[in-house]
C-alpha cells in the first residue's frame, strides 16, 4: 500500500514500457483513481521476484509461467492480447487467476480455461482529437509495420481512391522479415508522397494522423489496436483486414471498410514453384548462386472501393467512438472492483 492505495506490478514487454502506449491506455489511466500502477519490463522467460504481500500482480499480455504460478498462489491478473494467445498449459489448473478481456479471442480463452474473467471493450474519446476533414484532398496515412498490404496492392488502393497524398512510414516492427520493406517515391503520378522512415514520438504521430482522411490499420490481428481506434476517434475513413480486433470495431460499409487477402490459387502456386526451380538451378549452373524464391501476395479487391462514402464512413466512425467511450467509462469502477477484489 502506498497512502492507503493498492500498489500493482504490472509485468509486459519492455516495448509497451518505453514505445507503446497501449497499457497506459488499458491498465494505468483508467484504474490510476484506484491504484499505483507500476509498469515493469520483462521479456516473458526471465525469473520473476516472488509477489510481495501489499502488492497485486497483474500479467499484460505475456501470461505467468508455469513455474511461478506453482510456485506462489497469490492472485494474479492476466490481460491476454488476441495477437499472443500463448499461456502454460496447466493454467486451468491455476484458481488465482483471473482474466480482463478486451476481445472475443481473450474472452475465449478464458471460458477454455474455465476461469473467472471480466469482459470490456475500450474506446478512445473523439474530443481529444480534431475531426478529419474531407472538403480538400484524399490524404491516406499507411504504416507498413507488419508489410500487411505490399507495394503493389498499396498503390492499386491509392488509384482506386483516387489518394493526392500519401503518408508512409516505412518502419518496420521488430521480428518481421526484412523482405517486407520497401521505398516509395516522392511522387507517382499526380500523387504526392511523403516518407517517415523512422518511428517518432507519439505526439509527432498524432500530428500525422491529423493530416489524414483515410487510414489503413497496419496490422491483420490486433491485441486491440489503438492505432485504429485512434484514426476511427479522429473521423478518418478507415480500411482494416476482417479479423480480430478491427471486426468488433468496424462494421463493414457503415463505420468503416474491411477487406480480406483472397488465397492464391493451387494451380498458381504450382506454375511458380515449377518455374522457380528451373530458374534455380540455372542460376546455380551460370552464376552459383540460388535464385531468389518469389513471393506469392495476391491483392485484395479493391474494384468497388472507390464507389464508398469515405466522408460518412469517417463521421460514423467518430459517432461510434463517441457512443462506445460513454461504455467504456462506465465499466471502469467494475474494472476496478474486478482487479482489486
Amino acid at each position: 500500500m502506498t497512502n492507503n492505495r493498492p500498489v500493482i506490478t504490472a509485468y509486459c514487454l519492455e516495448w509497451h514500457v518505453t514505445i507503446s502506449s497501449a497499457f497506459h491506455e488499458l491498465l494505468v489511466k483508467p484504474l490510476a483513481p484506484y491504484a499505483d500502477i507500476r509498469l515493469t519490463a520483462w521479456d516473458g522467460k526471465s525469473e520473476l521476484p516472488a509477489p510481495r504481500e501489499d502488492e497485486l500482480t497483474i500479467f499484460c499480455e505475456l501470461p505467468p509461467t508455469e513455474k511461478w504460478l506453482a510456485q506462489y498462489q497469490s492472485p494474479v491478473v492476466w490481460i491476454p492480447m488476441a495477437d499472443y494467445a500463448v499461456y502454460p498449459p496447466n493454467m486451468h489448473n491455476h484458481s488465482s487467476v483471473r482474466v480482463v478481456a478486451f476481445s472475443r479471442v481473450a474472452e475465449t480463452i478464458a471460458q477454455d480455461l474455465a476461469i473467472d474473467y471480466l469482459r470490456l471493450k475500450y474506446y478512445i474519446d473523439p474530443e481529444q482529437f480534431p475531426q478529419a476533414s474531407f472538403d480538400g484532398e484524399r490524404v491516406l496515412l499507411y504504416w507498413n509495420r507488419t508489410g500487411l498490404l505490399d507495394k503493389r496492392a498499396l498503390l492499386k488502393l491509392c488509384q482506386r481512391l483516387k489518394i493526392n497524398r500519401l503518408i508512409f512510414r516505412s518502419k518496420l516492427d521488430p521480428f518481421i522479415s526484412p523482405t517486407m520493406y520497401y521505398e516509395l517515391p516522392a511522387k507517382i503520378g499526380r500523387m504526392h508522397i511523403h516518407t517517415y522512415s523512422t518511428l517518432t514520438t507519439h505526439a509527432d504521430y498524432l500530428q500525422l494522423l491529423n493530416c489524414a482522411n483515410i487510414f489503413i490499420a497496419p496490422r491483420k490481428v490486433e491485441g486491440v489496436g489503438l492505432a485504429f481506434l485512434e484514426a476511427m476517434a479522429s473521423g478518418c475513413c478507415v480500411i482494416a483486414f476482417d479479423d480480430v480486433t478491427m471486426n468488433e470495431y468496424i462494421c463493414h460499409g457503415k463505420n468503416g471498410l474491411l477487406f480480406q487477402i483472397p488465397p492464391v490459387p493451387e494451380y498458381r502456386t504450382a506454375m511458380i514453384n515449377l518455374w522457380y526451380r528451373i530458374i534455380n538451378k540455372l542460376s546455380w549452373k551460370f552464376r552459383n548462386q540460388p535464385a531468389i524464391r518469389p513471393i506469392i501476395r495476391p491483392l485484395p479487391n479493391w474494384r468497388n472501393i472507390r464507389h464508398v462514402n469515405i466522408a460518412q464512413l469517417g463521421a460514423n466512425a467518430r459517432q461510434s467512438m463517441a457512443d462506445g467511450y460513454k461504455q467504456w467509462i462506465a465499466s471502469i469502477p467494475a474494472y476496478a472492483d474486478f482487479v482489486l477484489g
